[in-house]
């Protein structure tokens, strides 16, 4: 028997199950791995399950998923009359943005599991529930009873489907439709699905009027005597005294800046300070709206030459970058620079560099899991800089034995590197012996901005726009080591000062043709990815980590090239 909650031998068993974790910390072998590892999350988050109420904070109303979803939830609710059904919108960080109920006892339900506008359903929140599992996944789901741990939930059931920007495929939001256990699962499921493809539909025609808007944002900014912007992930409207102070690589940057604003719903600074000294400051384009930033750039005084504001912490090293992510780790790096430090981050992403470029001319000691390695550790340890790389290869008492060096009196400042995805436990135990600062290196995939300015370094020469659209659009697994062999092979291709799009390797070019993936996206690869590298390549056994079926997985696989 399973522990399917359309049955009531699996809800019985569900509600044993989840009994025994509340209780003795214990679960069924047999329980599907995504639910034990959601119950093992929210044991660690420290989740209350037996609060009465749910967290609630401000939401912003007017944005453009409410405006879409509001006519089409609103029918919805009136369809489900008679099937003890309410409707629930969230945003993309699980919060409720919307409630229709159009039965007295169905609003009295929703007040029982005090749902309602502002009420914060993520994990860490309620734990996994019928709307955050699908903003984890990115996929339909339907989530009920006892699968919940939350005390509030165990008499309840959401199917939930996540709704997509028809344009940048981002998930903006989930719909949820909720209702008491009992309810006909199948209908809910298709119901879901059907309402986000409506809401879709709705957002695609929703686009053309969002682009009016910016267009009448920057026409008031007045583009032909300002130097202004409008950027919104999509639409670029850049003055021309705009574009004579900002460098190509410059907007790449703020348009990420205002990708981030359109996803958190704010802006992440109101102003900004390039390298050469350019100031701009941001402003939501539209009062009440993030999905657009308008640019307001500062001229440089007449008589001053544009200069460095300030001297990139890893300029020297070849990696300096204006990415939010690049400028996120420039920052938590000159926070604690003279302090113990473990970079972490995928193969490739740069870590030993920027040791070096904290340190200047460390000791470097490649990680061998033997004594004589530790025994070169204790005599390096007398330098004043010293890099421990790979320190992922150490097994746990040889871990153990570092960390015990590290932590004990001299005069060296330490970083070692540790590579992520390698199922190493000396993460863990340099956490514990050691207590080094963990600061965590960004993927190239996570520095768009940063990549058309990488490329023309590594490859010294000059990119055509096609070049640099089709460089961005590639996910790089390989980071910047692949970026500076492809750099390589197409300055090599290309027998002179400009590269284009055609002498790439014909995967990448392949791959632009294809939409970019979402972050959920890239996330849903990497732990295929990863499930597949853990069972060895065998897909039943991958699948079954997964907690997915094997139809599923193929399907998958196939969409993200993995097979």
């Amino acid at each position: 028997m399973g522990y399917e909650i359309d049955t009531r031998d699996g809800v019985a068993r569900l509600r044993h199950a989840r009994e025994l974790f509340l209780t003795e910390r214990r679960l069924p072998d047999d329980l599907p791995p995504w639910l034990s590892a959601a119950w093992r999350r929210s044991r660690f988050a420290g989740l209350d399950v037996t609060r009465d109420h749910v967290p609630a904070v401000p939401v912003p109303l007017e944005t453009p998923l409410v405006r879409a979803a509001t006519p089409v939830l609103a029918k919805l609710a009136g369809d489900l009359v008679g099937l003890g059904a309410a409707v629930v919108l969230s945003d993309g960080h699980a919060r409720v943005v919307g409630c229709w109920a159009d039965e007295e006892a169905v609003g009295a339900h929703l007040a029982r599991i005090d749902t309602r506008l502002g009420a914060d359903l993520s994990e860490p929140s309620t734990g996994t529930n019928g709307i955050s599992h699908v903003l984890d996944t990115g996929g339909p789901f339907v989530l009920g009873g006892p699968e919940h741990l939350f005390e509030l939930y165990q008499n309840t059931v959401c199917a939930g489907a996540p709704v997509t920007d028809p344009v940048t495929r981002k998930i903006l939001g989930a719909v949820a439709v909720v209702c008491e256990l009992d309810a006909p699962l199948r209908v809910l499921h298709a119901i879901t699905t059907t309402a986000t493809g409506a809401i879709e539909r709705e957002l695609v025609h929703a686009t053309s009027a969002h682009e009016h808007r910016l267009l009448q944002a920057y026409l008031r900014a007045g583009p032909a005597r300002n130097p202004i912007a409008v950027l919104d992930g999509r639409t670029r409207l850049v003055s021309a005294a705009a574009a004579g102070l900002l460098r190509p690589q410059d907007i790449d940057t703020l348009e990420s800046y205002a990708i981030e604003a359109a996803r958190e719903g704010a802006l992440p600074t109101t102003e900004l300070v390039f390298d050469d000294g350019v100031k701009v400051h941001l402003h939501p384009a539209v009062p009440g709206d993030s999905a657009g930033v308008l640019i307001v750039v500062d001229p440089p005084p007449p008589s001053a030459e544009r200069r460095r504001a300030r001297l990139s912490l890893f300029a020297d090293a070849a990696l300096s970058g204006s990415s939010p992510a690049w400028r996120s780790l420039e920052r938590s790096v000159a926070r604690v620079r003279t302090r113990p430090m473990l970079l972490l981050g995928e193969p490739g992403v740069g870590k030993a560099d920027v040791a070096r470029a904290v340190l200047g001319d460390p000791l470097v000691l490649d990680a061998a899991d033997d004594d004589t390695w530790l025994a070169e550790v204790q005599e390096a340890l007398a330098q004043p800089a010293v890099l421990l790389r790979h320190v992922e290869r150490l097994h746990r008492s040889r871990a153990a034995r570092l960390a015990t060096l590290l932590a004990g009196e001299h005069p060296a400042r330490v970083i070692a590197t540790f590579t992520t995805g390698t199922g190493s436990v000396c993460a863990d135990v340099l956490r514990t012996g050691w207590s080094p600062v963990e600061i965590l290196v960004p993927g190239l995939r996570e520095r768009t901005a940063d990549i058309p300015e990488l490329a023309r370094r590594f490859g010294g020469v000059h990119l055509t726009q096609d070049a640099q659209t089709t460089l961005q659009r590639h996910d790089w697994p390989g980071n910047l080591a692949e970026l500076k062999a492809v750099m390589a092979s197409a300055a090599a291709e290309a027998a002179g000062p400009t590269v284009s799009a055609r002498h790439l390797p014909g995967r990448l070019r392949s791959s632009a043709a294809h939409p970019r993936l979402t972050e959920l996206e890239k996330a849903e690869r990497q732990a295929i990815s990863d499930a597949l590298l853990t069972a060895n390549g065998n897909r039943v056994q991958a699948a079954t980590l997964l907690g997915i079926g094997r139809a599923t997985l193929y399907r998958k696989m196939r969409r993200y090239g993995l097979d």
